[in-house]
């Protein structure tokens, strides 16, 4: 999500029952850039925590995405549909439908900056998904054309509210390419300092740590001129 807040002209922070908000407002237009953590839990919890203080114009699932189609790194995901590869996770089985209005939108914002998009479906994983074989046999399982940990549960809650949901994410990992490690050991109770210890004694982990971190720049890069020209055009059409 920070990759968002570098686009606003201006944002200070504040906490909201304990979740920190980044927020801009102008004359026509409120944003906030909720930080929601990592996983599908920490994200329900955080928008249950925000959903009902405002009076929402569109929840936005944003941030970084695997792709699960052939691709390069910073290409936009703005999918059609997301679903959840376990759907007790969510507690929703169906397949969630983005708003075509404002994917519309969005997709209009990409042809101004000549991305590459990436549409279809999302799906949402209750885990790092790290092996390039792994995310070949979700992308084969769902159809599906990117993988995050989000937005499933963002647009569940967006349903159950009645608010417009929609995603605009940038890939950061290529279906060809497994992650350095299993990244979930910085994930699991118990388990960061075990993650911390296997990459401080495994050198040949860090050149691949390091590839991991251009590619998050370059991904990051791509979500933020769009978002620069999304709330531009944005204030345009107020």
């Amino acid at each position: 999500m920070n990759a968002i807040t570098h686009a606003l002209p201006g944002n200070h922070v504040v906490r909201v029952d304990g979740v920190k908000w980044r927020q801009w407002a102008s004359e026509t237009h409120f944003v906030a850039v909720i930080q929601t953590g990592i996983g599908p839990a920490n994200a329900q919890d955080a928008c249950e925590a925000v959903v009902g203080k405002r009076p929402w114009t569109a929840f936005i699932a944003s941030g970084f995405a695997g792709a699960l189609v052939p691709s390069q790194i910073g290409d936009l995901v703005i999918p059609e549909q997301v679903v959840c590869q376990d759907s007790k996770i969510t507690g929703c089985s169906a397949a969630i439908s983005c708003s075509s209005l404002h994917r519309q939108q969005a997709w209009n914002t990409t042809q101004s900056v000549k991305n590459t998009v990436l549409s279809g479906r999302l799906v949402t994983a209750g885990e790092i998904v790290w092996l390039a074989r792994d995310k070949q046999a979700i992308g084969a399982a769902f159809a599906a054309s990117s993988l995050d940990m989000e937005s499933a549960a963002i647009g569940a809650t967006a349903v159950r509210q009645g608010i417009p949901f929609f995603v605009v994410r940038s890939v950061s990992d290529r279906v060809e390419e497994d992650l350095p490690l299993d990244l979930n050991l910085f994930c699991r109770t118990g388990a960061f300092w075990q993650g911390v210890w296997t990459v401080a004694t495994t050198p040949g982990l860090w050149p691949k740590f390091n590839r991991l971190r251009r590619q998050k720049n370059v991904a990051s890069a791509s979500l933020s001129q769009f978002y620069e020209n999304y709330f531009s055009r944005a204030e345009n059409r107020a």
